[in-house]
This record gives structure tokens, sequence and C-alpha cells, in this order.
């Protein structure tokens, strides 16, 4: 299986790749990334970006991923998607040399790059978590949000109309999949995509066609409402200083 995490600043990447290789022992991740190219050029990133650094990202992911086959069970940092909504930032802010000559160019790349991906999760940003700066993040919120809204855009255009899709292969994309904020929730739905052994649960072209992922997706967010009542709820009483169990609520007293 090939993994990549996507997701704007300061959504958890790094964190969700540490617990998932604790958690999935057999897989690996690159010893390289983009940031490394940021870190040895000096380059400016994010907000600052230039037509020269997205595009040696955009192929050194591309690289990256090609390295590996479908017998590999790697998880990437961050994908084409990530680099082609920095890309597609840029030209919306008419920042210099992003034209939209550049701007297909790199989608062109981007979507057959995604061959070399079985599944991509999404991270979405949660503006209740503090912003650390690790000197090649971007601290902005208000930018940090704006990619944020790109990439689920990405995502929602590949859900409602995957078959004019520009951004991805047609039948031959990756699963896309949103995860919630929770550390813990993250790996748990992660868990139900991949066997403890790290397989995928079912058939490939059944388990990620759009419709069923929509349809898991739902399923994910009932369950994640239903969390959330629940903690609610458990909060409320120990406002109150009662210790009560809510399954006791929901199934009745018991005599």
């Amino acid at each position: 299986m090939r993994i990549a995490i996507s997701g704007t600043s300061n959504t958890g990447k790094t964190t969700l790749i540490n617990s998932f290789l604790h958690t999935w022992s057999n897989y690996e991740t690159p010893d390289t990334t983009y940031r490394d190219i940021i870190k040895k050029k000096k380059l400016a990133h994010s907000s600052d970006t230039t037509t020269g650094l997205q595009w040696d990202i955009l192929n050194n992911m591309v690289d990256s991923m090609q390295a590996y086959d479908k017998t590999s069970n790697v998880i990437f940092d961050r994908c084409p998607l990530d680099n082609i909504a920095y890309t597609l930032w840029a030209h919306a802010k008419d920042n210099k040399g992003f034209d939209k000559e550049f701007v297909d160019k790199c989608i062109n790349i981007a979507k057959e790059s995604y061959r070399s991906l079985d599944i991509i999760f999404v991270l979405r940003y949660d503006e209740s978590i503090k912003i650390e700066d690790n000197n090649t993040r971007e601290t902005d919120p208000g930018f940090i949000k704006e990619i944020d809204n790109i990439i689920s855009a990405l995502h929602e255009q590949y859900k409602q109309n995957y078959e004019a899709d520009v951004f991805f292969p047609f039948n031959d994309s990756p699963g896309i999949v949103e995860l919630p904020s929770s550390p813990q929730r993250r790996i748990d739905i992660i868990a139900e995509y991949l066997t403890p052994e790290g397989e995928m649960y079912g058939e490939e072209t059944s388990l990620f066609n759009p419709d069923n992922i929509n349809e898991l997706e739902a399923l994910v967010q009932q369950q994640q409402n239903a969390l959330d009542v629940d903690n609610k709820e458990k909060e409320l009483f120990r406002k109150f200083g009662l210790d009560i169990d809510t399954d006791d609520l929901k199934n009745g007293p018991r005599l």
C-alpha cells in the first residue's frame, strides 16, 4: 500500500505518520521530503513560494513516489495534492510566474503521479489548535485556512464530479478520505481501511469507488458526531459533579 498524508500546515501530519508507523511497523517513510529541499536551498516557502520552488517540490514528490511499486508499504508526508493547492493559491494571488501555462503543466504532472498512490488521507485545519513555528512552516492562520479550503475543494471536486475531474486520472486514482481532528480517531478510522498487517480491506475497485467513499465518509461522520455528543454529555455531568455513565441513559435505568 502506498499512502500519503495531506493537509495544510499545523494539521498534525508528522504526528499522525509517527503514530501510523508505530501501529503498522511494517511500513516505511522516505528519509527525505520536500522540507529538505527548502532547508538545503534556503528557499522561501508557503506564502512566499516561487514557481522554481513549487516545481522542485513537485518533482521531488513524484520521484519519491515512483521509487515504490504496488508491493511496497510506504507512507508519504504530503503528496502532489498539496503542491497543487499551493500552486493554485499563488495563481489566484497573481504571484509572479504562476500563469495558466505553469499551473496547467503542474496539474498534468500531478494528475499522472496519482497512479503511484493507493490512498490519500486528508487532514483538515482545526483553528482551536495552537500554531507551532518550526522555521519551515507557515504560521499565518489566514493563509493556512486558505490552503485548507483549496485542498477541501479539490477533494469535493473529486467526490462530486469524478468522471470530469481534470485533477485526477479517471479509473486510476487513489482513494481520498478526510480524517477528523482527534489523533486517536484518525488511527481508528485508518484501521477501518487497513488490516492489522497493513493490507487493504476488500477489493480496491469496490472500496475506492467514489460513491462508496462517500458512504464510508458519511458513516465516519456519523460515528464522530455520536462521539462528540457522548463527550458533551459526559462533560455536562462532570460539570455538576455527577458520575453517570451515558450508556446508562441510552439503555434506561437498571433495576
